[in-house]
This record gives structure tokens, C-alpha cells and sequence, in this order.
């Protein structure tokens, strides 16, 4: 009999420590006429994420800035230029790793370096030529001790998310997303595409703990404040594709992100955009 994952315990040691734990299974403002394709982007997101009343801990609209109708529009109000030379661009990876059947997600509770005590998904800087499709597959490894193909992340790029910071002018992060979808071993009714996996392999380690949760009920005021925005908009859009059985049907989105001063203590946005 499988376990549910709220049920499921994971013994360590784990590759770097020596412990056990329990692996638990908005409002946007329209700033310009609507008079182009990305005004209506951002109206439908505005009705089908930030606002999805099926978030349980949604952050407040308060910490999610200004939604821009355009990348245009976001560059001019937040002072960048796409082709500034002069900023350092940190490129990392972030795993966007489901259950669709299930609707579970499953992230990891940081317990070291930037962003402790919030939840996020797995993965990590790129090391020396290395592609963001190795990175992935590498940091989930080491994150969570789970090994899926090199093609699934290949096939599974979604798209990329750009943050700028207000104290920190001088730094661009560029995050490579991808989707990876699991099915647990024995489960009975599998309807979507995916690697199945072995739920009781999942292991935490040094740096993050991993947990299930359903997707409406992840932990949203535990976490970035971007994601509020776009992963709320991947999931719902993703939940209105589930009989959808091939990557094909995968959303595809690339986001902006501009935060207030204060680091991952204020976790406040400015300002963004999001293309879908």
C-alpha cells in the first residue's frame, strides 16, 4: 500500500547530514489603455492568479506592486535597460516539480543562505559551463535526491524570470524555470505525462527540507513575493490543462520583477511584468 505523502517519513542520513524528517506531503494595477496585446496579458492574469480566490495564502496585494502592460512600460518605471552591459547577471535554475493527478507540488523549507525559513522550489547557481538544463538536473539531486533524465528538463523549460533589486543596482538574477511532473510508484490512475518516482527516495538535506502540498494551499505567505504572481498563474493554468498529456501543453510564461529595498526581509515588489 502507498502512503499518502502527508504520511510519508524520510530516513537520513542523507549525502551531507545526519538527521531524520518528515517530508509533508492579487490585485494588479492596469497602468495603460488597452490598446495592446500585452494590456490584455495582464488583464487575464489579473482574472486568473493573483486574483484566484482558490489560493488559500495568497501574499496581500500590497507587497505585489504594479502589474505593466508592457516590458516597455516596466523597463522605463523601473530605470533598467534590457541591454545594460553594466550589470552583473546571476543565471540560476528553479524546478517547478508536480503531481497533476494529485495536484500536489512539492518545495523545500530553506534552512540556510538567502531565504531561510521560506519555501521555495529546487535548484541553484550554474556552475562553470554548465547548462541550465544540467543545473537542474544536478541541484535537484542534491537537493531532494530525486534523478529524472536530462531530456525531461530539456523538453520541460518554461520559461525565465528576471529580478532587479532598488538597493542593489548592479545585480540581475535570471532564473531558468522548468517543469518537471511525477507520478508516485503504484499510484492507480495516471492521466497526465510524467517520471515516475519512488515517493520514499525524496530525502532533505543540509540546505532544504522537502514537502508536499496541495497546490492551493502552498505556502504563499511563506515564500517569495513573486510567487504569488507567476506561480499562481502557472498552477491555474496548468489545472485548466490537466487532461493535457504531452510537455506541448505546458504554460509558457517569462516574468519581470523589481523589489523594494530590504532584501528578502521587506519581500516587497515594485514593480513587474509578466508575458504569457
Amino acid at each position: 500500500m502507498m502512503l499518502r505523502p502527508s504520511e510519508m517519513f524520510i530516513k537520513l542520513p542523507c549525502r551531507r547530514i545526519s538527521q531524520t524528517y518528515a517530508v509533508k506531503t492579487s490585485r494588479t494595477k492596469l497602468v495603460a489603455a488597452p490598446t495592446s496585446r500585452q494590456y490584455i496579458i495582464c488583464r487575464l492574469f489579473s482574472n486568473t492568479s493573483a486574483s484566484d480566490d482558490r489560493f488559500m495564502y495568497k501574499q496581500p496585494p500590497s507587497r505585489l506592486g504594479i502589474c505593466h502592460p508592457s516590458l516597455t512600460s516596466y523597463l522605463s518605471a523601473t530605470g533598467n535597460n534590457i541591454t545594460n552591459d553594466a550589470k552583473e547577471v546571476e543565471s540560476s535554475t528553479l524546478i517547478i516539480l508536480t503531481n497533476i493527478n494529485e495536484r500536489k507540488l512539492l518545495l523545500g523549507k530553506k534552512l540556510r543562505g538567502f531565504g531561510t525559513g521560506k519555501y521555495n522550489g529546487f535548484g541553484g547557481r550554474l556552475e562553470r559551463e554548465e547548462t541550465p538544463a544540467h543545473c537542474a538536473k544536478r541541484e535537484l539531486m542534491e537537493e531532494a535526491n530525486l534523478s529524472i533524465d536530462l531530456d525531461e528538463f530539456v523538453i520541460g523549460s518554461v520559461g525565465t524570470l528576471n529580478f532587479t533589486f532598488q538597493d542593489r543596482e548592479h545585480i540581475e538574477m535570471l532564473v531558468h524555470l522548468f517543469h518537471i511532473n511525477v507520478h508516485f510508484r503504484n499510484a492507480t490512475h495516471n492521466t497526465c505525462k510524467g517520471t515516475i518516482i519512488d515517493p520514499d527516495a525524496i530525502r532533505a538535506c543540509d540546505e532544504m527540507i522537502p514537502e508536499w502540498f496541495d497546490w492551493w494551499e502552498i505556502p504563499l505567505h511563506q515564500m517569495f513575493a513573486d510567487d504569488s504572481i507567476w506561480l499562481t498563474y502557472y498552477l491555474s493554468s496548468l489545472d485548466a490543462r490537466r487532461d493535457k498529456r504531452s510537455h506541448a501543453s505546458l504554460p509558457k510564461m517569462n516574468g519581470w520583477f523589481h523589489f523594494a529595498p530590504g532584501g528578502d526581509g521587506n519581500n516587497q515588489i515594485l514593480h513587474y511584468f509578466l508575458d504569457t
